[in-house]
Formats: structure tokens, sequence, C-alpha cells
């Protein structure tokens, strides 16, 4: 009798000791990706691969006919309001 009762105290005091379940891990956030507008010469290439012309303001006309601008600080502004930041070869859109 007092063997099981021995047994039962070990495992229950071990089980205090380990570490609480970890919730099951589900799919992981997917990161949005970016997208990047390269400069080449006096031209952009977009991220589908086109290529537009730059104004002399360092703005550009979309294939679409849309006007992309170019902000104060550097950036450009797309015509939905996003705005893409200069990294030194181009652009880093959302």
């Amino acid at each position: 009798m007092k063997k099981p009762i021995a047994v039962l105290a070990l495992a229950t005091s071990l089980a205090a000791c380990s570490s609480p379940p970890r919730p099951p891990v589900g799919e992981m956030p997917r990161a949005t990706p970016t997208k990047r507008i390269a400069i080449v010469g006096a031209e952009v290439v977009l991220p589908d691969g086109s290529r537009a012309a730059m104004d002399a303001a360092g703005g550009f006309v979309l294939p679409n006919g849309e006007r992309v601008r170019r902000d104060a600080r550097g950036a450009l502004v797309l015509p939905n309001g996003n705005r893409c930041l200069p990294d030194g070869t181009g652009y880093v859109c959302p």
C-alpha cells in the first residue's frame, strides 16, 4: 500500500515541476510582401516589369495613365495615396 502512494506522490510532484503545455502553433502570420520600383537611368522599372520615363520633378505616368508624383521628402506618392520610400537604388512600396 505504501508503494502505490509513494509512486503517486512522486508522479504528482514531478508533474508540478514540468512546464505547462504549449498551445498548438497555428499558421504563422504572413508578412506583407513589399514591392520595388527601381531606377534605371531616367526610367523607373515598376514591380510588373514595365518601364516609365521620369519627369523633371521625379514623378512619372503609370501605364494606365495615372500620375505618380514625388513629394518634398523624396518619396513617391501613388494614386491610391500609398507612399514608396527611397532606399538608394529605387523605392520600396507597401
